[in-house]
């Protein structure tokens, strides 16, 4: 008996089994030893295909309510997004595409951001408009164009310059040639009034003359244009040297001063946003999360943020907001103030108060 089943175990052994995952081409899925197609896009899978390559059964996303932008065996399409608050809908939701919303007119969104943020009205004095703001990037300033102004003046200097240029250098020319003319002039009538004797003397003594003459002329020459290069001991008056000293005082004065100025910041002030990207784009990712902690986060308060955002300008965002949302707008930019001085970043601490002084959000007044 024993001999029996082992003959028949040794046969089931030798039976090739059919392999349990069929190997698909792209687009295809495997379901029980076969290959099936995925559903399209605007479509979900609703039953598998009875042969292989063949589709099954889908079922059409319902226009305006769900979505399926991808080829799929999802039993269910996705459901379409409604824009928040804020934002407009620029393309309605369809059967292949989910709806596309963008920020309000004058607000823009950097990508990983969840908030608009209002775009720059007004570039610095002395810049021009580089890019317009958009939905996704804030408003550009830069140097007004140095190519354009360059080709204007080298217009203006072939259209007016070189004319005058030539004009002069004609005037230049016959007046020359008129002083040679004359000079010569004098020179014949002086032959004719001097005696034979005396020009041949003359012309000996002038001929004599002449080398020590050009050799001196060329030593004076060269001397004043040395001197000229040369600092004149006399150049700076006294009381130029009392005006620097004065000057050098008042600056010395001016730090003394700085020292027993106080920040204060507005009672209230718009442009949060802005001010978050400002901080963001100075303080870096060095030494962020020291100051946050600094303002009063705590490290469950980090660790949340950053799991639950993994985009890492997103986590900085959010940590301001939870900074803002705790104190308020105020009391937030002060603790941020104080926790870049207690960490003794005086360059970024500096940077960011002349910042907010130009927006007119702080103000330097004497310390009582």
């Amino acid at each position: 008996m024993a001999v029996k089943w082992l003959a028949v175990l040794t046969l089931l052994a030798e039976v090739e089994s059919p392999p349990l995952q069929a190997y698909c081409d792209p687009g295809e899925y495997p379901y029980s030893g076969i290959c099936c197609k995925y559903c399209p896009a605007g479509t979900h899978f609703e039953e598998y295909c009875d042969s292989p390559h063949t589709l099954g059964k889908c079922k059409s996303c319902t226009d305006g309510e769900n979505y399926m932008d991808r080829e799929n065996r999802l039993d269910h399409c996705l459901s379409c997004d409604e824009c928040k608050s804020g934002f407009k809908m620029v393309k309605p939701c369809t059967t292949k595409n989910n709806t596309v919303c963008q920020c309000n007119d004058g607000y823009f969104r950097p990508q990983g951001y969840e908030e608009c943020m209002k775009c720059k009205t007004r570039c610095p004095e002395g810049q021009v408009i580089v890019h317009n703001c958009n939905a996704t990037t804030d408003m550009k300033c830069g140097l007004p164009n140095a190519e354009s102004s360059t080709s204007l003046l080298m217009w203006l200097f072939i259209g007016v310059g070189f004319p005058a240029l030539v004009l002069f250098g004609w005037n230049i020319y016959k007046w020359r040639k008129s002083s040679s003319v004359k000079e010569k002039e004098k020179e014949e009538a002086k032959a004719h009034l001097i005696p034979g004797n005396n020009e041949h003397v003359n012309s000996t003594v002038s001929q004599n003359n002449l080398p020590e003459t050009a050799e001196r002329s060329n030593l004076e020459l060269s001397n004043r244009e040395e001197n000229s290069f040369l600092p004149s001991t006399s150049s700076i008056s006294p009381l130029c040297e009392v005006a620097l000293l004065n000057e050098q005082s008042n600056v010395g004065n001016d730090v003394l001063r700085s020292n027993k100025l106080v920040v204060m910041i507005k009672n209230s002030f718009e442009g949060w946003e802005d001010i978050c990207l400002l901080i963001m784009d100075m303080v870096g990712e060095t030494y962020w999360n020291t100051l946050m902690r600094k303002c009063g986060l705590s490290d469950n308060d980090i660790d949340k943020i950053i799991h639950d955002y993994p985009h890492i300008n997103e986590q900085y965002h959010q940590m301001l907001k939870t900074l803002r949302d705790r104190n308020g707008t105020v009391d937030a930019l002060n603790k941020i103030l104080a926790g870049l001085q207690e960490m003794k970043l005086k360059g970024i601490y500096e940077n960011l108060v002349n910042e907010l002084k130009s927006r007119g959000i702080v103000t330097m007044v004497a310390e009582d």
